[in-house]
């Protein structure tokens, strides 16, 4: 049998002035669940969605009213990690005066991680969570956290989690399947070299990252193995440079044809000298004009 070495749980405490039974609605109904905790939640399917297109399973394992609750949690696309488990505890605090005495205290372990990427993500998650629940709870206001995520247009502000899960997506496509494969390891090495530079911003279908430095987009990546340069996107930073930096590109790029009076162009991420690339993007992104 196959082992794992368990990371430690994602533990979290929230002291509110609240009622228990205020506080097991919020984290046991579904209409109080999209209040705070994803904007989508189907409790009938055990479905819920913090994230467009990525579905997760939330089943309950076990409940006491007004004092714990307990669901069995993963991703459907999860690869190569087991189930985990979100524990909820409510604790009353001090003597009840009316019906919320000196508030409650929410004790949140999420356990059974193995996979660092994914703990992160969960991480980030119930921290902005928690403090939309806290809001919810205290001044009977909703807040939805996921309504403050940065976007440009249909594009939404993405980390290298929801890189890799694009990058899963398009080796999960039938079509050229071995490209495929080989176009996502170029792109990861250049998604992970990128990171410390700028911004990445993920399609909600996605189709398409953008990766943005000082204000511009310096270039794309599509699901169908290619990347895209937007060449005059790049004349904000680049100016009179542009041609010359267009034209090394083209050199280092084995002399693969570009047309930079062109708004877009798709080129092969397989044709792509991935550390030439890498540093040509820094120096694009460092580059200062006379």
């Amino acid at each position: 049998m196959r082992r794992f070495q368990e990371l430690t749980p994602i533990q979290k405490t929230l002291d509110v002035l609240s009622s228990a039974a205020r506080a097991y609605r919020a984290v046991t109904s579904q209409t109080e669940l999209r209040k705070w905790w994803a904007p989508r939640v189907i409790m009938a399917k055990n479905i819920v969605s913090h994230q467009p297109g990525k579905d997760m399973k939330m089943l309950l394992i076990d409940s006491r009213e007004n004092e714990f609750v307990r669901y069995k949690f993963y991703g459907l696309d999860w690869k190569d990690h087991p189930e985990t488990v979100i524990a909820i505890e409510i604790e009353e605090k001090g003597v009840k005066r009316k019906d919320k005495g000196e508030g409650i205290r929410i004790n949140i372990y999420h356990e059974g991680w193995i996979k660092e990427e994914y703990k992160k993500e969960y991480e980030e998650i119930w921290n902005k969570a928690l403090n939309s629940l806290r809001i919810l709870l205290s001044e009977d206001r909703v807040e939805h956290w996921w309504e403050k995520e940065k976007r440009k247009g249909d594009f939404k502000f993405a980390n290298l989690q929801t890189m890799k899960e694009f990058l899963n997506k398009m080796e999960d496509e039938t079509r050229a399947k071995k490209e495929k494969k080989k176009a996502s390891k170029i792109l990861w090495q250049i998604f992970q070299a990128l990171d410390p530079y700028g911004e990445w911003y993920c399609k909600d279908s996605f189709t398409e990252i953008e990766f943005y430095a000082r204000g511009q987009k310096i270039f794309g990546a599509q699901k169908s193995g290619h990347i895209v340069m937007s060449w005059r996107e790049l004349d904000p930073i680049l100016g009179r440079s542009l041609q010359d930096y267009a034209d090394r590109f083209s050199i280092e790029q084995n002399n693969i044809e570009i047309h930079v009076g062109q708004n877009y162009e798709r080129i092969p991420a397989v044709d792509i000298i991935p550390e030439l690339f890498i540093r040509w993007c820094i120096d694009v992104i460092q580059h200062k004009q006379n």
